[in-house]
């Protein structure tokens, strides 16, 4: 999905970074940055993965190596793809009305 004045990048339909946040409310977040050496990976994917392994949401990182998702409450696995077969996966947990912040150094 693409909001006004956001274009989709590589084939994917979420927005570089992940959709924009303007308030928590009620909402789970799941959003941190993806470094390697210090600098950001600007190049590849963030998935969000369920607690059982299985796939649920891509999003192509920003510029900045940011990744965004709103999730539903609970346990996460974040799988990160970069181009020369850079991966990493973390766990983490969302919480109603909070913002998990992760930091992916590959």
């Amino acid at each position: 999905m693409t909001g006004p004045g956001q274009a989709a990048a590589s084939g994917c339909g979420a927005p570089a970074g992940g959709a924009a946040v303007t308030s928590v409310g009620n909402q789970a977040i799941i959003q941190g940055k993806v470094t390697r050496a210090g600098s950001p990976v600007g190049a590849g994917y963030a998935r969000l993965l369920n607690s059982g392994g299985d796939f649920v949401a891509e999003v192509p990182l920003g510029e900045d190596g940011g990744f965004r998702f709103f999730a539903a409450p609970g346990d996460w696995t974040l799988r990160v793809l970069a181009p020369g077969g850079i991966s990493a996966q973390r766990g983490v947990t969302a919480a109603t009305g909070q913002v998990s912040e992760l930091e992916v150094a590959v």
